[in-house]
């Protein structure tokens, strides 16, 4: 049995790099990393072939992004060829999800690297670990679920995305932060249709571009969350509900904003004490991917 624990992932601003290339196509921007997210846990099983749960139980919706990771695998690496080399007649992957889902957690970058670092491991696939993180990466955006997670997931802390692009062409930096991420979900919102919607898609990239350069300049936790505010009211994605919760969050929190792409809030604190239990805390993940044999 293989266990790979991979760090929910909420994007605090960002802008789009659409290219040909799926491997060249991403985004830069900003986001922080939690101590909850996906433990994907694969184990041996009689059944032939992959069989995908979602928190034990089978969902045909969200297999979807596990099962386009599997098939990219196997384009480059027929599975069945290495289930034999192993003795094995076929895998059960479980995704045990910590946070909400389609709220802007990047619960799918999280599966995909869950499911590609596994079979690697488990399978002894000739890969390293960041040719591993290029197949999450074609997987993610292959489907329109994201841009930036798989890379920014592979990092530590507040990771800043310094170039577009998958794992090994992509560049990140990460910055350490003793913060608690504070955060409620209100919703989903589909990732699919801002990322791929040209108007957005120039607004979005023309903020992103604006508010990194003030994030560089002066690249704290603080002027993170500062950064990612002025990003959110820009981009038109605000509701009056996220606005009285970013408001309710700014009470006790140094500040907050709204997750890209999520009906969700989150602010940063270093108190957490007199919070009730309707919100979800988290530390920041300064640790990263954690894999388990």
């Amino acid at each position: 049995m293989i266990s790979i624990f991979v760090p929910s992932h909420i994007t605090g601003f960002f802008s789009i790099y659409q290219k040909n290339n799926k491997l060249l196509r991403g985004s830069m921007g900003c986001g922080v990393l939690l101590d909850k997210g996906v433990k994907t846990i694969l184990s041996e099983s009689d059944e032939e072939g992959f069989h995908i749960l979602i928190n034990g139980k089978e969902d045909e919706y969200y297999e979807t992004i596990s099962k386009n990771t599997i098939e990219i695998i196997n384009q480059n690496y027929p599975l069945s060829d290495y289930l034999l080399k192993n003795n094995l007649t076929g895998i059960t992957i479980n995704h045990e999800i910590e946070v909400p889902i389609g709220c802007g957690f990047g619960t799918s970058g999280s599966s995909c690297l869950g499911i590609a670092l596994g079979l690697k491991e488990i399978l002894n696939l000739p890969i390293d670990y960041t040719r591993a993180g290029q197949f999450a990466h074609l997987s993610e955006v292959s489907l329109n679920c994201g841009l930036g997670d798989v890379i920014a997931q592979m990092s530590k802390g507040i990771v800043l995305r310094t170039k577009p692009g998958s794992p090994g062409i992509g560049e990140t930096k990460s910055i350490k932060s003793d913060y608690y991420i504070v955060s409620k979900a209100l919703g989903k919102i589909s990732t699919a249709s801002i990322i791929t919607d040209p108007q957005y898609i120039k607004k979005t990239t023309s903020y992103g571009i604006e508010v990194q350069k003030k994030f560089v300049e002066n690249p704290t936790s603080e002027n993170f969350i500062k950064c990612s505010y002025e990003f959110s009211q820009n981009i038109g994605l605000l509701n009056n509900d996220i606005e009285d919760m970013i408001n309710e969050f700014n009470e006790f929190c140094i500040g907050s904003s709204m997750a890209m792409i999520g009906n969700t809030v989150f602010g940063l604190s270093n108190d957490i004490s007199s919070l009730s239990k309707e919100y979800m805390i988290n530390k920041i993940d300064n640790n990263g991917i954690k894999i388990f044999k």
